[in-house]
Parts: structure tokens; sequence; C-alpha cells
């Protein structure tokens, strides 16, 4: 009950901007997608403008993904922060970007050696947000953040890959499969609403559900202090 207490207050806070960002994403990859099918489709070859639109899908996966969960964090770390959403982003966006941005480089640099080290490291940094924006000692300087993230989910692995495999893998699946078609606002726009906030939805729960992991993990560091 205090899950669900907490999960619709974050609701009301951030819903709006989550659901402008998500409608915004979903649409501009769509988008983007189909040029570059089109282009792929051209009888005289492949056009360069697959490598703009390629490269603009890359932008786009990078800078969407950091927007959504700084966005949903900021709700869940009311408890401790006064400021508002614009003050909270000129506080925290920035090192999420570029903890971010190591992140993709290392886990890369691992998929390109080794698959499986690859996606593992991928889970093991799939923390990182939430160290940069909820640890006082990393604002300290006093821990790395993609470290720091690798040890929480040692610790809680199982947990973490079932939310993460669960939310971000099987259910997008699920909906990619039978609605895809229906995520293009100007064909389908009630469809395309109604979907983005169903992701909406899905997005808050399961960035609370990896926060309550981090949260008690910081709760049982500071208890052995």
């Amino acid at each position: 009950m205090k899950f669900f207490t907490e999960n619709l207050k974050v609701f009301k806070k951030v819903a709006l901007p989550l659901f402008i960002l998500l409608v915004l994403s979903s649409n501009i990859d769509q988008f983007l997608n189909q040029q570059v099918e089109t282009a792929l489709r051209d009888p005289m070859g492949a056009a360069p403008q697959v490598y703009w639109f390629g490269f603009l899908s890359i932008i786009s996966s990078i800078i969407f993904p950091v927007l959504l969960i700084t966005t949903a964090l900021y709700a869940m770390q009311s408890e401790k922060i006064s400021q508002g959403l614009s003050e909270f982003y000129g506080k925290y966006i920035n090192q999420v970007f570029i903890e971010t941005l190591r992140t993709w480089g290392k886990t890369l640099l691992w998929a390109l050696l080794f698959i499986i080290p690859g996606i593992w490291k991928f889970l093991e940094y799939s923390m990182v947000p939430f160290v940069v924006t909820g640890s006082q000692r990393y604002d300290e300087g006093r821990i790395d953040a993609l470290a720091t993230s690798a040890k929480v989910f040692r610790k809680h692995w199982f947990k973490i890959t079932g939310i993460l495999v669960l939310f971000h893998l099987f259910i997008p699946l699920i909906l990619t499969s039978l609605f895809d078609s229906y995520r293009l606002l100007w064909q389908t726009p009630v469809a395309s609403l109604v979907l983005n906030l169903l992701d909406t939805y899905l997005l808050i729960i399961s960035t609370q559900l990896l926060f309550n992991v981090f949260k008690d993990e910081v709760r049982r560091h500071e208890s052995h202090v």
C-alpha cells in the first residue's frame, strides 16, 4: 500500500513532463526510422541521408533516456530537495549525461570484445543515474558513479535484473509487437497518446522499484558507518 501511495505522489508530480518527453521521443524515433527505411528502399541505392538520420537516431537514444530518468528521479528525491525541476536539471543533468556517456563507452568496449560481458556491464551500470542524483558521497567526489553502480548491482543483481527485464524488455516487446503501428501521433493520435500514457506509468513504476533498491542500499551503508 505504501508503494502505491508513493507511486501516486510521483505520478502527480512528473506525469506531465514525462508524458511530453515520451511523446516526443517515440514519435521522433518513429519518424527517423521511417526516413532510414525509405532511403534504404531507394532503387538508386541507399541515400546519404541514411547516415544523417542514423546519427540523429543515436543522439535521440542518448538524450531522451537521460531526460526521462532524471525527470522521474526528481520526483523520487523530493523528500530531500526543495528546488523545482529546472533547478534539479541544472544541478544533475550535466553529470548524468557525462556518466551515461562513460557507461556507453565502457559497455561498448566490452561488447566489442565479448557480447555476454558487455551485457553484464550494461546491467552493472544501470544504477548510475541513481548514484549521481541520490548519493551525497558522489556529490562530495568520494566515489565513482560507475563503480558504485556496479557494487549495488552485484548485491541485488537478481532483483535489479528482474525489474529491467520485465519493464525494459518483456513488456516493451509485447507492446511493440501488438501496437507499434499505432504509435505515430500524426496517424493515430488517440491510440498514440494512450500508449504513451501507459509508457509513462510503466516508467514511473520501474524507476521507483529501482530507486527503492538503491535507497535501501544507501540506508544500509549509512547504518554501518
